[in-house]
């Protein structure tokens, strides 16, 4: 299994960024957390094609984590899939979502594959889905509208995004996260319902992440300034995300193993 940033840019993009979204990459069927700019482009990018998307989950429904969402059925309704697709959303969010994908006119294009839209419980941690040693649940984000958090665990590995979310002491109680991806719109200003770079310095415990990846980045932010003020037992395990960069989610991560092209 890996993780693919797909994007790495706060709601208002970037010169060089899209907006933040993830693919998580399983022999099993891959799994797109939102769903940010150009999915076709990117994935064309990394040499993958729309016919191993198996799901899709919403963290929650601000416009830059879900309007790639129709590019990206275009894009499996040209490539003639068949197989059925899976979107998550919060409960709240579900005759919405539905209304959303009618209004795309999916059945005069017409698309040859199910659609089915599958709700949680914002409020409370759920498991999605498991199969062998991989399982993938959601839990409460800090944002002040339904939104989540993911949480991954695969073969004893465990992987954590965080959405866009202010310092969440539900991140901050787990007994170990191999890999965090946190996101931080700033490196110290402050910015209601988002997180700063300071704060995700300062309030986790830091012993028990073995990696931090910063997402939702905004452009023109002091972060590599302030990374080098921060105690190197904290700054030497965080970076940067990346567009498209890939890390596995094994031991490797620990290491701050992962590609980007160039």
């Amino acid at each position: 299994m890996e993780l693919i940033l797909m994007g790495t840019a706060c709601a208002s993009s970037g010169r060089d960024r899209d907006n933040t979204y993830l693919l998580l990459r399983d022999t099993d069927g891959s799994t797109l957390i939102d769903i940010g700019g150009n999915p076709l482009g990117k994935l064309k990018t990394l040499g993958l094609t729309t016919h191993e998307i198996k799901r899709v989950v919403f963290t929650h429904v601000h416009i830059d984590h879900i309007y790639g969402l129709p590019s990206l059925l275009w894009g499996m309704w040209i490539d003639g899939r068949e197989d059925p697709l899976e979107i998550y959303c919060d409960e709240s969010e579900k005759e919405w979502l539905q209304n959303w994908l009618e209004l795309m006119r999916l059945t005069k294009w017409p698309v040859a594959f199910e659609i089915s839209v599958r709700a949680f419980q914002w409020e409370e941690p759920a498991l999605l889905w498991q199969k062998d040693e991989t399982a993938l649940s959601v839990f409460p984000s800090r944002h002040g509208v339904a939104a989540v958090g993911i949480k991954v665990e695969h073969n004893g590995t465990v992987f954590v995004y965080s959405t866009d979310t202010t310092p969440n002491p539900l991140i901050r109680d787990m007994a170990r996260i191999d890999l965090l991806v946190h996101e931080s719109t700033t490196a110290e200003r402050s910015l209601a319902m988002h997180s700063t770079l300071r704060d995700i310095a300062g309030y986790y415990d830091w012993g028990k992440i073995g990696r931090g990846i910063l997402v939702h980045l905004t452009d023109d932010e002091p972060y590599d300034e302030l990374l080098k003020e921060l105690p190197v037992g904290i700054s030497s395990k965080i970076s940067l995300g990346r567009e498209l960069e890939r890390i596995p989610l094994t031991g490797g991560i620990l290491n701050g193993k992962s590609e980007a092209p160039e």
